[in-house]
């Protein structure tokens, strides 16, 4: 790719980050007030709506979880905001891979042996493949713990066996964990 065509993409992209969203904000009759001084941001700065499914640019619609032995697949099914869908075409998925990992919540802080794998990611799907999610006991029982999500998610399935679901609606907290056999 030249130089040029390059400098061309990021202009384009540029221009969309500056005209689309300002556009948007004029239209909504939303004021934007400055406070006096300096303030200090920690953590994620992504907006999250309480009681929404949004997470930045991420609508949640629906997530699986595949419960096998101590791995979770999990499979979230999500929208992007279009002109962000350009973005991420442009410069890629890894802002993207986050924002879902946010999402899900894992790896878990502080839980040094888990790890999450994207086996596959687009604009409206990504699958995620967690080690040691699930606590074994090593005599064909297991504890999914207590979690918490990054977002409200609509719809959260746990598929234990292929007999056996659990379905819980409009959640973010899960207070209590559950045991199951496999």
């Amino acid at each position: 790719m030249n130089l040029s065509r390059i400098f061309s993409l990021i202009m384009i992209a540029a221009l969309l980050l500056l005209f689309i969203p300002g556009q948007a904000l004029a239209n909504s009759g939303v004021i934007i007030t400055l406070p006096e001084g300096n303030q200090t941001v920690s953590g994620d700065s992504s907006v999250l709506t309480e009681g929404s499914n949004r997470y930045g640019y991420l609508t949640v619609r629906s997530m699986d979880i595949a419960l096998s032995g101590t791995e979770a697949e999990i499979t979230v099914q999500y929208e992007v905001t279009p002109w962000i869908a350009f973005l991420v075409f442009l410069f890629g998925k890894q802002d993207l891979k986050n924002r879902v990992l946010s999402v899900v919540g894992y790896p878990e802080p502080g839980k040094d042996s888990q790890t999450a794998v994207y086996t596959y990611v687009d604009n409206s799907r990504a699958v995620i493949v967690v080690k040691n999610a699930v606590i074994d006991y090593e005599d064909g029982s297991y504890w999914y713990p207590a979690h918490t999500f990054g977002t409200v998610i609509p719809k959260l399935t746990f598929i234990i066996g292929p007999a056996e679901s659990k379905i819980y609606s409009n959640i973010k907290v899960m207070q209590k964990g559950f045991g199951y056999f496999q």
